[in-house]
């Protein structure tokens, strides 16, 4: 990194900035929502408010004018913070769902749906004290998993895989390989790529 910049530049927008292995870690995080299998992904951002700070300017210089994924920066009650990483394609797909967008509308939603709105709504209840176990919706999960997690489906509990699945296991893991090859796809462009070469195709 140029010393001058590391000591005098404010722009958070800086390539140097940027030039890190934390985007790369968020990248593989997110490799789902970037390609399109998974509508959000929700990171939580630890260390000291110094670190937190400088994680979120990385993650703004990176994605900040990102054309497939948007974030939101959730202040939790407790004074941590979290990113909701949300591809709204991919969102808006997902809860075109008639039954999901009417469980949704049943938890207190609003009646119509539209991207910004339901956004709002979500990342207000992130930032509230009870955390809003409706989220899985959102993160692609099956509304059957959603529905038994919350105690509202009939079907029963079967296992965990990267969440809890209840009745049949096999539309689970049609969900759950999807993010899996997308995440292995997005490992490997990130062994490939660097942050430049990223930012020209994300």
């Amino acid at each position: 990194m140029n010393i001058d910049c590391k000591n005098k530049c404010e722009n958070k927008n800086c390539e140097n900035k940027t030039n890190s292995s934390y985007i790369k870690r968020i990248i593989r995080l997110i490799g789902p929502v970037i390609l399109g299998s998974k509508p959000s992904e929700i990171v939580n951002i630890p260390g000291c408010i110094e670190d937190k700070e400088r994680k979120l300017n990385e993650i703004e210089g990176f994605f900040g004018n990102c054309r497939k994924v948007k974030y939101e920066i959730i202040k939790v009650h407790d004074g941590s913070k979290r990113v909701l990483f949300i591809n709204e394609k991919s969102m808006n797909r997902c809860l075109s769902d008639k039954k999901c967008k009417n469980f949704l509308k049943f938890l207190g939603y609003p009646k119509e749906y539209n991207f910004e709105t339901y956004m709002k709504e979500l990342v207000f209840r992130l930032e509230s004290e009870e955390f809003p176990h409706e989220i899985g919706i959102f993160l692609g999960y099956p509304l059957k998993d959603v529905l038994g997690f919350m105690g509202y489906g009939k079907q029963e509990f079967v296992e965990v895989c990267s969440w809890r699945i209840y009745g049949d296991k096999e539309v689970s893991y049609k969900v759950y390989n999807r993010f899996v090859r997308d995440k292995m796809k997005m490992n490997n462009l990130v062994e490939k790529m660097s942050i430049s070469e990223l930012k020209n195709v994300i």
